[in-house]
């Protein structure tokens, strides 16, 4: 069965969208520039790619997961979210799940979640 490679966006200002999503959201890899935008390889090596562009004026029901070891790092995650001014456009906690979500700088829905049937920890 063939893996995931690579997700890309577009984004009005790549170097703003790299910042969001390795300071603020924790995305990690290895950075590597290209000539419209950046790539971050993950350790499970998907290539996130921000590259300048036209975002859609509705992403409709697209978004992007981040997932956490623990429910404590995202509700950790949250507070630092709230600390820096982010609007939570939903939130859920329940046993085994718990999820915030976010928009990026572009308007692309984020969320952050630990979900106890798909931990990795």
């Amino acid at each position: 069965m063939p893996g995931l490679d690579h997700v890309a966006l577009a984004v009005r200002d790549p170097r703003r969208s790299l910042r969001f999503y390795r300071e603020t959201i924790g995305v990690e890899g290895a950075v590597r520039e290209e000539e419209d935008g950046y790539v971050i390889t993950t350790a499970a090596g998907v290539a996130f790619t921000l590259l300048k562009g036209v975002p859609p004026a509705d992403p409709g029901e697209f978004h992007i997961g981040a997932s956490f070891p623990n429910r404590e790092a995202v509700m950790a995650r949250r507070e630092e979210l709230r600390s820096l001014g982010l609007s939570e456009i939903e939130w859920s906690d329940e046993p085994g799940y718990v999820s915030t979500k976010v928009r990026d700088p572009d308007g692309y829905v984020v969320e952050i979640f630990w979900d106890a049937k798909h931990s990795r920890a």
